[in-house]
Parts: structure tokens; C-alpha cells; sequence
């Protein structure tokens, strides 16, 4: 079985289906924090494996091992834990939003997936009710399901 990026941003959206079922559920109020921890693993996993693969640009293979260590750290309980869950992502995607061109639709996800990492940052220490909550997890996780089918596909600037 060969091994690829691309196999690894298909982990990606994997994860992001996960974190869309989890949420999808929550608003019938049915929490599975299952689903929710095998989709973290499964998006450290991916931001691990992407940095094995990166052997020629370092920066690149920072971000992808800092976005993996914060996506740990992102499971323990704590303000610390919500800090590094909701950096995760964006730290990941900051490579793409650089050396994106501006114009394709993986530099605009990228954003996108730095902006849901604000919210999240800022909704975790706000209290919400249940169903705005799922509401923000499924739109987060719609975003980082693009970022990362965008890679899978080989947008221009993902190196896939």
C-alpha cells in the first residue's frame, strides 16, 4: 500500500466527517465524545503524517508538527486544552494561506479555517446554548473538511 499526502489529507476529511457527525447529533442532543476524540486523532494524525512528508521545507514541516502537538495538547481538559484545540487547525492551514496563490479557493479555506479558529477560541470561554454550539462545531468542521478535501484534490500551493 503506498502512502501518500493525499492518503493523509483523506485522514483529513475523515476527522472533519467525524467532528460533522458528532455536531450533527449534538443539536439532537446526543453527545458521542467518541466520535469527537477519534476525529482529534484522526486530525493530529493527518497533521503528523503531512510533516513526515515535508522533508525539504522546514517551515512547512513545523507548522504541520506544532498544528499535531497542539491538537494533543488540545485533548486535555482546561483553558489550556481549548487554546491549543482552537490554535490546532489554523496553525496548520497557515501554510497554505502563504504560499497560496490569493485567488484559489484553497488560500480563501485557509482563511476561513483561521477565522474559525478565532471563534472557537472565543466560544469556548463564552457560555453558549447547546445548540448554538453544535451549530459553530459542524460550520468548523465544514470549513477544515474543505481545507482538507481541497488538499486531497491538489489545489495549486497544497503540494499534494
Amino acid at each position: 500500500m503506498n502512502m501518500t499526502r493525499k492518503t493523509f489529507y483523506g485522514l483529513g476529511v475523515v476527522a472533519s466527517a467525524l467532528n460533522i457527525l458528532g455536531g450533527a447529533l449534538l443539536i439532537f442532543s446526543i453527545q458521542l465524545s467518541l466520535l469527537f476524540s477519534l476525529a482529534t486523532i484522526g486530525a493530529g494524525a493527518m497533521m503528523l503524517l503531512v510533516a513526515t512528508t515535508l522533508q525539504g521545507d522546514a517551515s512547512a514541516r513545523n507548522l504541520c508538527l506544532a498544528g499535531a502537538m497542539l491538537t494533543v495538547i488540545g485533548m486535555v481538559p482546561g483553558a489550556l486544552g481549548a487554546i491549543a484545540a482552537a490554535a490546532s487547525w489554523p496553525v496548520f492551514a497557515w501554510q497554505y494561506f502563504k504560499t497560496s496563490p490569493q485567488e484559489s479557493p484553497l488560500h480563501q479555506c485557509a482563511f476561513l479555517v483561521l477565522i474559525c479558529g478565532v471563534v472557537l477560541l472565543v466560544g469556548s470561554f463564552l457560555p453558549m446554548p447547546q445548540m448554538l454550539a453544535a451549530c459553530i462545531i459542524l460550520a468548523v468542521a465544514a470549513a477544515q473538511g474543505l481545507l482538507a478535501w481541497l488538499l486531497y484534490r491538489g489545489e495549486p500551493g497544497g503540494a499534494a
